[in-house]
């Protein structure tokens, strides 16, 4: 699909082409941030996936808002969907930089 078709199908399409969108931006926005190849969200931070889609979801027409207030309803919106699970994500990364570390090993030349 083209990005013009995700657009379109964000603002016209069924609530089930419009998850399916969201999951699938998302998936590539972690996958950026990770810093991982388009596989495979590791299994560990899978949650985030389907938290950020839900947040994602639950927001549509709402796009671009830093805040939302109508009749005595007030919401505030975070800068990046993925702030919250920041501390989470690295300490994925780390622990993943620490493993690949292992499998290399390490060797002198004299």
């Amino acid at each position: 699909m083209s990005l013009t078709d995700d657009i379109k199908q964000l603002l016209s399409g069924t609530p089930e082409e419009r998850l399916d969108i969201i999951v699938r931006r998302t998936r590539e926005r972690l996958w950026v941030i990770l810093g991982i190849s388009q596989d495979y969200i590791p299994q560990e931070l899978e949650y985030i996936v389907m938290e950020v889609a839900l947040k994602r979801f639950n927001r549509i027409g709402q796009e671009g808002m830093q805040s939302y207030s109508q009749e005595g309803l007030s919401m505030t919106f975070a800068e990046s969907d993925f702030e919250e699970y920041a501390s989470e994500i690295e300490a994925w990364q780390k622990s993943n930089e620490e493993e690949s570390n292992k499998k290399i090993g390490r060797f002198r030349l004299y």
